[in-house]
């Protein structure tokens, strides 16, 4: 028979079990796919309400939730780029001018603009598209981000404001410190004098199909980028940026998107935006693997203990890894990795070819929320602690 003290200690360890496990399901939050939960979906950046913006814009002035800015539309140059508050840029200028106009789409702001007119060089196997092209992305969201693409032999200069400072860190990285520190991920050759910053974009080739380009791309993503992820992660990912590994970056929260595109040729249409299951088409130009990246606010994308990431590739589940091996991972072999990274998830999905793609994210319960979840089973197990309590009674009443 055993002993009081035994039979005592556990049905004390069933019962919190039990009342732990309760507790457990009614912790999985109550957010709504409108991202207004009771969960605090502030996100990662600690804001109180939505991380995505909407820009306003007239006549040059663009205006948002996180990044204000002057914009000259026909030349795409900046003045006065401002990220929560505080002054990055005084300039943004480039070394060929080129013609365009502003276009806005909800929380991104575009400039497309065109130099000389175009001409093909036939001389050469493939034929080198010999004009210069600018495209602008702002996007207004708490990190800030700014991306330059230029097609053709160009520079781009960026004026610190006053109290920024900036250094070459390696590999294509240059660093912003001061009141708001940032990252410049760029292709090219990049010089630093004083608070000026100069970044030749129109050193790399580019081969796309039947025709190739000169070209190259910086993009500026503030230090509110990925603060919850590991020092050492969010180095691999600037690399992973640098060396044109990664295709894009999609946000979201709620039934709010923003998109950032890493890569000439890398888009992304989200096909489906509910709670717990979200459905992406990937298109690329090139036909090389790439990764893409997911950022998902946990009110709309549960990921915990009682909740697993799924993500499939055209229907087939891919195997999860490590975000090192995903970051690095080349061949036929889809795969993808699940980071934490504060009121966020963070997907990182690597696709081993290129025409056009689906991908499925999903939420699952895993075993503890199989079993947190249901009440049949937490009933029996209710019932069995009880059973154990009442023996236990009997037992001691005995002695």
């Amino acid at each position: 028979m055993m002993k009081k003290g035994v039979i005592i200690g556990l049905a004390t360890v069933m019962l919190l079990l039990a009342s732990g496990m309760a507790m457990a399901g009614d912790m999985s939050g109550t957010g709504d796919a409108s991202g207004h939960g009771d969960m605090n979906d502030g996100g990662m950046h600690g804001h109180t309400h939505m991380d995505i913006g909407t820009f306003n814009y007239t006549n040059g002035v663009a205006t948002g939730t996180f990044v204000d800015f002057n914009i000259n539309p026909q030349n795409g140059e900046i003045t006065n780029y401002v990220v929560n508050g505080t002054t990055v840029f005084s300039s943004v200028t480039y070394s060929s001018p080129t013609v365009g106009k502003v276009t806005v789409h909800g929380s991104t702001l575009t400039y497309l603009g065109i130099g000389a007119a175009p001409d093909w060089n036939m001389s050469m196997h493939n034929p080198i598209f010999k004009s210069t092209w600018t495209m602008v992305s702002a996007h207004d969201v708490p990190s800030g981000v700014l991306h330059i693409v230029q097609y053709g032999e160009n520079n781009v200069t960026y004026t610190l404001a006053p109290g920024e400072q900036a250094k070459i860190t390696g590999n294509h990285t240059l660093e912003i410190s001061g009141t708001l520190g940032g990252t410049i991920i760029y292709t090219g050759t990049a010089q630093v004098s004083g608070n000026t910053i100069t970044i030749a974009l129109g050193t790399n080739t580019f081969d796309f199909g039947n025709y190739s380009f000169k070209g190259g791309s910086a993009v500026f993503i503030s230090d509110e980028t990925w603060q919850h992820l590991s020092e050492q992660l969010r180095e691999k990912l600037m690399n992973a940026i640098a060396q044109g590994k990664v295709g894009g970056e999609l946000k979201i929260h709620g039934n709010r998107e923003d998109f950032v595109n890493y890569t000439y040729g890398f888009n992304v249409q989200v096909q489906n935006n509910e709670k717990n299951k979200i459905q992406v088409q990937v298109q690329a130009e090139s036909h090389e693997g790439k990764v893409m990246i997911m950022d998902i606010n946990k009110s709309q994308m549960q990921y915990d203990a009682q909740h697993q990431i799924k993500v499939k590739l055209d229907g087939k589940e891919l195997k999860m890894s490590s975000e090192t091996e995903v970051l690095a991972a080349q061949g036929t072999e889809g795969k993808y990795a699940v980071v934490d990274n504060g009121n966020y998830v963070t997907v990182m999905v690597y696709i081993p070819h290129f025409s056009d793609h689906t991908l499925d994210v999903e939420s699952q319960p895993t075993v503890l929320g199989e079993i947190t979840g249901n009440p049949l089973i937490i009933g029996a197990i209710v019932a069995a602690i009880v059973i154990v309590a009442v023996a236990a009674v009997v037992v001691i009443k005995r002695r």
